[in-house]
């Protein structure tokens, strides 16, 4: 009699289960309509931003609700690897709603640094392309009698073998010639001519500007040339594009803008873009006077550009940004 008490205690007990686990069931293919459950998409992973240190990736994924009542996305994890060597994982707290029977859209960013992609490329033998991999689970709550579930998801990438660099040389201000020089002091009633004439000389050959009210009012042109060398230490195909610069100067608002000489765009992994900065005594006299004197605050070159990579899927021209000072310790001087 025992064993028979026992044996059909376990069968009320698997077939209260059972109609718990077929209540449930019933009860969310009610609420979805016939699905059973949420869905996740797993769009795509593109480059958002570039910058000196490291390229930064968003993922883009949507999560699909069916039931008649709202469901919350709560949270998001995955891991990052190149050739399943785990680079880094991320964890975000998201609690955004998906409503009843609608889709919604989420993001999630990470970024590859450089130097982790040029090491991995060396680990690899690997010269344009590197294979990652990001894997994890979406979590939702707030899901009608299951409470919570996690849907994951697995997307493979292309990183490309890259790191910009930046190299400012040959800096040089291009002076007017001595005569000129000369005639425009005493015209402004600076000296008398062979002072000027004295001055001039100086002034091209290294001197200094003891007094720098000297320039004030007079009318001359002057040009300062450097070079900017870009590069990029990896070996992906690229296509750089210079898209504007300047140089900010102690005591000027604005910034003074720069010139070509010739092409602003290199598909090599390596060139050289020639700049120049058109000056003017009346308006940057005391700037004129630091490069002359190497003395006061160096100025700050900037510039904005674009970055695109040919054999990849990603969007063209990534913006980049760079910025660096320019020592007036390295310039240099000649005459036209």
């Amino acid at each position: 009699m025992k064993k028979i008490a026992l044996f059909a205690s376990a069968l009320f007990c698997a077939s209260l289960t059972l109609f718990s686990s077929c209540n449930t069931s019933s009860l969310l293919s009610s609420l979805s309509g016939g699905q059973s459950k949420p869905t996740l998409s797993f769009e795509k992973v593109s480059i958002k931003t570039l910058d000196m240190e490291g390229i930064t990736f968003g993922c883009n994924y949507s999560v699909k609700n069916p039931y008649s009542v709202g469901i919350s996305l709560a949270s998001v994890a995955a891991d990052i690897s190149c050739n399943d060597s785990k680079l880094t994982s991320i964890n975000a707290s998201d609690g955004i709603s998906i409503a009843a029977k609608k889709s919604k859209s989420n993001q999630f960013d990470f970024k590859v640094p450089y130097d982790s992609i040029l090491n991995f490329a060396k680990t690899y033998k690997e010269s344009k392309t590197l294979p990652f991999t990001v894997k994890g689970n979406v979590s939702l709550d707030k899901l009608p009698v299951i409470s919570t579930l996690s849907l994951p998801f697995t997307k493979n990438f292309d990183v490309p073998v890259f790191k910009p660099s930046f190299k400012l040389s040959s800096p040089k201000l291009i002076l007017p010639s001595a005569t000129v020089i000369a005639a425009a002091l005493v015209k402004g009633g600076k000296t008398n001519a062979i002072k000027a004439a004295s001055l001039a000389k100086s002034l091209i050959t290294g001197g200094t500007v003891e007094d720098t009210s000297l320039l004030d009012g007079l009318d001359l042109d002057m040009k300062l040339k450097f070079d900017m060398n870009v590069a990029n230490e990896g070996g992906s195909d690229w296509k750089y594009a210079l898209s504007s610069c300047g140089i900010k100067t102690d005591g000027q608002s604005d910034l003074i803008s720069l010139d070509t000489d010739g092409s602003t765009e290199i598909e090599s992994s390596a060139g050289t873009i020639p700049l120049t900065a058109k000056l003017n005594t009346l308006t940057s006299g005391k700037f004129i006077a630091q490069l002359l004197n190497k003395s006061g605050k160096n100025p700050s070159f900037s510039l904005e550009s674009a970055l695109s990579f040919p054999s990849l899927s990603y969007a063209p021209n990534l913006p980049l940004s760079y910025s660096k000072e320019l020592p007036l310790s390295s310039v240099s001087r000649s005459s036209e």
